[in-house]
This record gives structure tokens, sequence and C-alpha cells, in this order.
């Protein structure tokens, strides 16, 4: 009787501790989760991106970019941190490659609004350059709920992964693809988010084929851990 008494004790024990762990756990709210509505209220809910067309340049070489620009109903530092950004990255790109003689800037800007986030993807260079980088795109992700710039370390905490983990990620989802002997390089070059919260990342992958080297841009969905490539020529024409 005393070993059934225990062993009843111990019991209740064991189930009064799991009830409590569980009745302590959290959620992060700053995680969307999948399908996840998020009622973005205040000075978010005005956000919006305006593209504008660069077309200036020396003699006939004209810039033909498609550039972004973040606005909002009030004043945000983190809008004006994010149109910063755009000013000396992209937009000082383009500004440079038109003051040289024979030169000129491409760029084409993809929008995508989520309940909860605003994001413009800038893909550019300069078609007329030997060995254009491959790394020419960036990303610019305004959360409407924070009011906040999203960074990509940000989005790879949201997708639930380190810069090493998600480095593993690519490589896993490389071989299942068969493209090569040797996945040399990847590198992360822009992020966006998709309808059910989550990001995908561009990412700028370097591969031996076994007679040549191959530079290409890849789409790594986190939310479904699929691997899509792409093109640059889809974006700069």
């Amino acid at each position: 009787m005393k070993k059934l008494i225990a062993l009843l004790l111990s019991l209740i024990l064991v189930l009064s501790f799991a009830a409590c762990s569980k009745g302590g756990e959290t959620t992060n709210t700053d995680k969307p989760q999948k399908g996840e509505k998020v009622e973005v209220t205040g000075i978010g809910a005005t956000a919006k991106v305006t593209i504008t067309e660069d077309k200036h340049g020396t003699g006939t070489m004209l810039n033909a970019a498609k550039l972004p620009s973040f606005s909002v109903e009030g004043e945000s530092a983190a809008i004006a941190q994010i149109n910063d950004h755009i000013k000396s990255e992209v937009v000082a790109f383009c500004d440079e490659a038109a003051a040289e003689p024979l030169q000129y800037a491409v760029a084409d800007t993809a929008v995508v609004e989520t309940d909860r986030y605003l994001c413009a993807v800038v893909f550019y260079g300069r078609p007329l350059s030997v060995g254009m980088d491959h790394d020419t795109v960036a990303s610019y992700v305004y959360d409407k709920a924070n009011d906040s710039e999203v960074l990509l370390d940000d989005a790879l905490k949201i997708a639930g992964y380190d810069a090493a983990q998600f480095d593993s990620l690519v490589t896993k989802l490389y071989k299942s693809k068969g493209l090569g002997e040797d996945l040399l390089e990847s590198k992360v070059v822009g992020f966006s988010f998709l309808q059910n919260g989550m990001p995908e990342f561009f990412v700028c992958i370097r591969y031996d084929t076994g007679a040549d080297e191959i530079i290409e841009l890849v789409k790594v969905n986190t939310d479904t851990r699929s691997f899509d490539q792409t093109s640059y020529a889809q974006f700069i024409a």
C-alpha cells in the first residue's frame, strides 16, 4: 500500500510539473506564424512604396532604373533609415554608373506586401560592365506592426536559422538538385516575405559542374524548404 501511495504521489508531482511547464510557455509574438493575420494600426498602416524612374546619364547612355522609395503619413525613423540605405546603395550605384562615359545602370524593383511586411527587392547592375558582379541584389523591408526596418539577421531569426544553419540548408538543397560536383560558395544577397509571414531568401551560389564554374541566383523558401533556380536576366533586361 505504501508503495502504491508513493507511486501515486510521484505521478501527481510529474503531472503537476508538466502542467506548470506548459502554462509557463510564452509565445514569441515577434515571430510570425504560418497563416498569421496581423492587424496593423498606427503609422505602419499607411506605409507604401513608390517606384521612381532614373533616366539620367551621359549622351545616349541613360540609366534605365526603377528605384523604390518608402513613405508613411507622419514621421518614422525606420522609414527614413530605409530610404537612407536605398540612397547610399542602389541610388549611389546608379549615379556612379551615369557619371562614367559609355556606362549606365539598369535596375528593377519587385514590391511585395503582406499583412505585416512591406518589401522592395531591387535587382541591379551595369550591362556594359565586364565581369559584372552577381550579387547586385538589395532588399529593403519594413515591419508595419513594429514601425521598424527588418534586416537580414532578423529575417534569418524569423525563419528559425542562424547563418551557419542556413548555409547548411542551402548546401543540402543544392545537393538535392544535382546541379554540379561542388558548391564552392553561397551568399545571401536579399530576402522578402511570403504572404504566410515567412521569409524567402535570394542566394548567389557558385558551383563547379566539372567543366565550368557557374554563378547563379536561386530562391530559398524556408517554409517549404524549396530551392528554385532563377535568373538575373528576368529582372535586368
